[in-house]
Order: structure tokens, then sequence, then C-alpha cells
């Protein structure tokens, strides 16, 4: 049958193009580059990403009140600068009783999350702080 080996041969083909189409992209340097990290971008999103990190990192995400953050200011951080910012809230324990205030530092890389660390004193001090409804109103 002509026919076959015809369409067997073209396949066959087919499939060496596309191999060595493959190897272009596997050979040392051919790899697209990522755009390149901006430490100092601005956190556009912070208040809803900072409100999705705390729905997974609150024991009891519901109910929270007396819900604060901070305008992410441009601050030294082990001597590199990058947008940081605190979030005060009073969260419910896994027995719906408020624990009291609480404090957490947020340092942000690229805009984005990078640190969600105990209050720092030097930097949530200074804050122009408002409030955050975005975590008051959360659900599991």
């Amino acid at each position: 049958m002509p026919g076959l080996d015809m369409h067997r041969s073209r396949f066959a083909g087919l499939l060496l193009a596309l191999a060595l189409a493959g190897c272009e992209y596997l050979t040392p340097g051919k790899v697209p580059e990522p755009p390149p990290l901006v430490p100092t971008l601005y956190p556009d999103k912070y208040k809803s990403d900072i409100a999705e990190f705390m729905r997974t990192y609150l024991n009891n995400p519901t109910k929270v009140k007396d819900a604060t953050i901070g305008q992410p200011v441009l601050k030294p951080v082990a001597g590199m600068p990058h947008y940081v910012t605190c979030v005060r809230y009073n969260p419910r324990d896994s027995a719906n009783r408020y624990e009291g205030e609480h404090t957490n530092f947020v340092v942000f890389l690229g805009g984005k999350i990078a640190q969600f660390l105990p209050a720092d004193p030097e930097v949530c001090g200074g804050l122009n702080y408002q409030r955050y409804p975005e975590i008051e109103s959360m659900v599991p």
C-alpha cells in the first residue's frame, strides 16, 4: 500500500520536526528569562492580599474586630528598601473568644507579601492607619 507508507513517512517527519522544535526550548540560553524582580514595586492589592493570607493564617477568621491597616511605606529591611505595613486586629480563638489586640508587620517584595511577622515597634508606630473592614467581614 503506497498510500500508507506515504502517511507514515509524513507522520515520522512531523514527529521529527516537533522533537527538534522542542529541543530549541531545552537548549541552555534559549529559555526566556523571567522578568526581573523589582523589590520596590508598590503593593497595589495589599489590602486584599493580606485579607486572603489572613483567612488561612487565623485559627478562626470570622468576626475579627477592631481591624486597622497602615498605608504601605518604603523602609529599609535588612539594609534593602521594601514596602512594609502593619495590621492591627482582635481575632477570635477556636472557642469564639476574643484574644485581644494583635499587630503584625508585613514585608512586600515585588508587590507581593514576602513576610508576615510579629509587630516591629519602629515600623508600626509611625504608620497612617485606617479601618480595615476586609478582614472584619471574612468568612472561612
